[in-house]
């Protein structure tokens, strides 16, 4: 299988350490929730709570992936950004309605998120990482711009 993208050695370096950065905060995620949940402590509805747990992994390494533009599928990544900012979008709005309209609410404990609570945080942490690649590009071209002005 060839390779999509062209890093240097510094470049994988980086990347390696995005992994690393990944997996050291889901296993203290996966610590700190063990122990919240040892002392009857829920934080998340069902599944939710696992799944706010990897995506706030995920979220970290695409966000580190977009600011060091050392991107695991090379110039591929741009279309997974812009189709997880949308999707993040619909889900954040349908969950915002949901929660308006009084259908659901935002949390079913005084501290346990709902479905719909999780689902509007997911959402809002995609729409984040879309401004995030957005931001980095356009600080690209500012300071490209700039560059050659100079």
């Amino acid at each position: 299988m060839k390779c999509k993208n062209d890093l240097d050695e510094r470049q994988l370096l980086q990347r390696g350490n995005v992994f690393q950065h990944g997996l050291v905060l889901f296993f203290v995620l996966v610590a700190v929730n063990a122990v919240l949940k040892d002392d009857g402590i829920v934080w998340a509805e069902g599944m939710w709570e696992n799944m706010l747990i990897i995506w706030a992994v995920v979220m970290l390494c695409l966000g580190e992936f977009a600011v060091k533009e050392i991107y695991p599928m090379g110039g591929g990544m741009s279309v997974i950004y812009i189709l997880e900012g949308v999707c993040g979008a619909f889900i954040m709005v349908f969950g915002i309605i949901e929660t308006a309209t009084g259908a659901e609410n935002f949390l079913v404990g005084p501290h346990t998120l709902s479905r719909t609570g999780a689902q509007i945080i997911e959402g809002a942490s995609m729409v984040l990482l879309l401004l995030v690649f957005l931001g980095k590009k356009v600080y690209n071209r500012r300071r490209e711009a700039l560059e050659d002005e100079a």
